[in-house]
């Protein structure tokens, strides 16, 4: 068998699914910061150390790690994590931000923005878990679109795309709804619409099904900030 080979057929014999027949596994989502993509050799070495030889580690299409640890390890994995500071994602039917990285540090424009949203919006209850798609300049080049609420920011103004299928032979990028919103009026009209979603879609619904579902989903943008396309 020769490298390409190998590579193509080497399966892991350790993955949450196998691991979770054995006992009582919990699945981590874990970056090396909120904004930062970057991982130390710290980072690397702690994730190694605690996975060990009885744990998994995955590489994520979201760009995360997904380390499989025993439950009852994950309080002091938790700790040991942000010992290094690397940023755990919220499980369960939540909020949660897929950040771009910033340009490394050099479009800092939306930093503000960010961090205003990071502490008021990651974390909250949804229906299903609910992914937004944070693009700090125009290039969008982490594709927003392609989440369930995508918010790409530019000059002090923000577009907002909603209801991209993320997966499958019909995945497509979200409808563009409303666009150029002042900043400062992101926060609050993102809790309202997560508001919006949490009291009208059925138990378990996914977004992108809720907002095709919603033929009024354009008049409430509308009706809220008028800026709707």
């Amino acid at each position: 068998m020769n490298q390409v080979q190998k590579m193509f057929t080497t399966m892991p014999t350790k993955t949450f699914a196998t691991l979770k027949e054995q006992g009582d596994y919990t699945c981590l989502s874990v970056a090396p910061g909120i904004v930062n993509k970057h991982f130390t050799a710290q980072q690397l070495l702690t994730i190694a150390q605690l996975a060990g030889e009885t744990g998994a580690i995955k590489y994520s299409a979201a760009h995360r790690l997904l380390v499989s640890v025993e439950t009852a390890r994950v309080e002091e994995v938790t700790a040991a994590f942000q010992e290094v500071d690397l940023y755990i994602y919220p499980a369960g039917n939540v909020a949660t931000f897929k950040w771009c990285d910033f340009c490394d540090g050099e479009e800092l424009h939306a930093k503000d923005l960010a961090e205003q949203l990071f502490t008021e919006v990651e974390g909250l209850a949804t229906k299903y878990r609910l992914r937004i798609g944070f693009n700090a300049c125009a290039s969008a080049c982490y594709n927003a679109v392609y989440d369930d609420i995508a918010l790409v920011y530019y000059q002090e103004q923000v577009d907002i795309w909603v209801g991209a299928v993320p997966m499958g032979r019909h995945a497509k990028p979200g409808k563009l709804v409303a666009k150029k919103v002042p900043a400062q009026d992101i926060t609050g009209l993102l809790i309202a619409l997560l508001n919006f979603y949490n009291t009208n879609a059925k138990d378990n619904e996914e977004f992108y099904k809720f907002a095709k579902r919603q033929q009024f989903f354009q008049a409430w943008l509308e009706q809220y900030r008028g800026n709707a396309i």
